[in-house]
């Protein structure tokens, strides 16, 4: 075959979980490729969440549900039998499921990633994308912030989630050390006072890691979560047996006859000795399906009205994480509070801040040592936030999402340009894919994703030279690839 003499340049920007697990999958299919991961972290596979170092960081899903292979979702807990001398002697929750420190996660993906890396069949290029030309060739020509140029016959976008956007009212504390704008500086939480007052904007799952990493740094002060409803993270629950709810039998059009549908669904899980724990569980697994039902107007509605309580449920604490938030708010340490943030201003050593409680009209205000912002990835501002996709959006190759949820894709996660064509040449793997998904933050769905992107490259890297023999390039020179079909 002409491909294999020719094979097609992929390049996967971000080298986190989701690409790390299309480069393991991409690798294992042995095809005419040259595969590159452009990361500029030294391992693959670890990304934000999984490069944690912090003990108190725990995976919020049990391993037996986790998985670098879609298709073998035990992997993960066999790696885990396959090394039981690994230190986390705290992982095994009160129902025998395994919730590990998240760290663990990151060697397994790294360690599962590492033969192909060994072999060639994937290369890691340590470095950033600083700038993205069009190549004379019709490929595409990245610039590295090493100063070295590689081509792209295929771009695969996934840089995962954008770091939280400061919010406006701390405009005037950026660069204090009186604030912690990323969450996971572990050295700025480490410099925060054990008797500090903290304040912490958000209260998902961020804060309940800036909460439990407080905790073990010994921090003995208050600890006062704002956010605008007050809701705080669920805990892990107990399924006895997996829901039979079906959303997609027929598909709920409406988001308020999907509402109803998942409110009959917890009842009818809870007649069985389930908690709502399974029908959450049944509607992550159908969640692509679910969305897919819906037009533009319901998934904004969905936004607007039911997406903080779909976060609070389906995003759940870790149940160490929830012991250490239990016990804090027994304590009267930890308080959530519901409340529109105002304004802050630094008196002496610390910030007067100013927020208006919710379903009231007058401010309330108190003084904090530490402000710490967990207000979740900003995948509105993705664009803005990474210059990869900046210089993209530049040359009109991706647009943002609508919704607000990262880059506008097509049903195979191509990318959608400026005219609103289907990239021939760019994917949209992992979060940055979630507005057209609905669901895509977690490992399994990102697995899912990619597995599903894997196969539709390796069509193209099998077929392409065989369906348009006449675009195929040669052997000594770049050239133009068929369009992905």
């Amino acid at each position: 075959m002409t491909a294999i003499q020719n094979p097609l340049r992929i390049v996967i920007l971000g080298g986190g979980f989701t690409g790390a697990s299309l480069a393991w999958q991409l690798a294992r299919m042995r095809l005419p490729v040259r595969l590159t991961v452009v990361e500029p972290r030294p391992e693959l596979g670890r990304g934000l969440a999984y490069s944690a170092t912090d003990p108190a960081h725990r995976l919020n899903v049990p391993a037996h549900r986790m998985s670098i292979d879609p298709e073998n979702r035990s992997d993960f807990a066999d790696w885990l039998a396959e090394n039981p001398d690994l230190p986390d002697p705290q992982a095994t929750a009160p129902n025998g499921d395994l919730y590990v420190q998240r760290a663990l996660f990151g060697r397994y993906v790294a360690e599962r990633l590492a033969p192909h890396l060994a072999s060639g069949a994937v290369r890691h290029i340590r470095a950033r994308v600083s700038d993205v030309a069009h190549g004379a060739n019709g490929d595409l020509l990245l610039l590295l912030s090493d100063d070295n140029r590689i081509h792209a016959d295929l771009l695969v976008l996934a840089s995962g989630h954008p770091a939280p956007a400061l919010p406006r009212p701390l405009a005037g504390l950026a660069g204090s050390s009186l604030l912690v704008a990323d969450p996971g500086d572990a050295e700025a939480l480490a410099a925060v006072p054990q008797q500090a007052r903290v304040l912490i904007l958000g209260a998902g799952l961020s804060a309940a890691d800036a909460v439990a990493t407080l905790d073990r740094q010994g921090h003995a002060g208050q600890i006062t979560c704002l956010s605008r409803r007050g809701l705080q993270a669920r805990g892990q629950g107990a399924a006895e047996h997996d829901s039979q709810a079906d959303f997609t039998a027929p598909p709920a059009r409406r988001v308020s006859d999907l509402l109803r549908r998942v409110r009959h669904a917890i009842v009818d899980d809870q007649a069985r000795g389930n908690g709502w724990h399974a029908t959450f569980w049944r509607l992550r697994a159908q969640a692509p399906q679910i969305w897919a039902a819906l037009d533009m107007t319901e998934r904004r509605r969905f936004l607007r009205h039911l997406r903080v309580w779909w976060d609070v449920h389906r995003y759940r604490l870790a149940p160490q994480t929830e012991a250490v938030l239990a016990r804090l708010t027994d304590q009267s340490r930890l308080e959530f509070v519901a409340g529109h943030l105002l304004d802050a201003a630094r008196r002496g050593g610390g910030v007067d801040v100013r927020w208006r409680p919710r379903g009231r009209s007058q401010p309330q205000q108190a003084h904090f040592d530490r402000i710490i912002v967990t207000t979740g990835p900003a995948q509105d501002r993705c664009i803005d936030a990474n210059p990869a996709l900046g210089a993209l959006a530049r040359l009109g190759l991706i647009v943002p999402c609508p919704l607000g949820l990262g880059l506008a894709t097509t049903e195979i996660c191509r990318a959608l340009d400026a005219q609103g064509r289907a990239s021939n040449r760019i994917l949209i793997a992992g979060p940055l894919a979630r507005g057209h998904l609905g669901e895509l933050t977690g490992a399994p769905e990102c697995a899912s994703q990619t597995s599903q992107i894997a196969r539709e490259i390796a069509r193209h890297a099998l077929l392409g030279p065989i369906l348009h023999p006449a675009a195929a390039r040669p052997a000594v020179a770049a050239g133009h690839r068929p369009p992905l079909s």
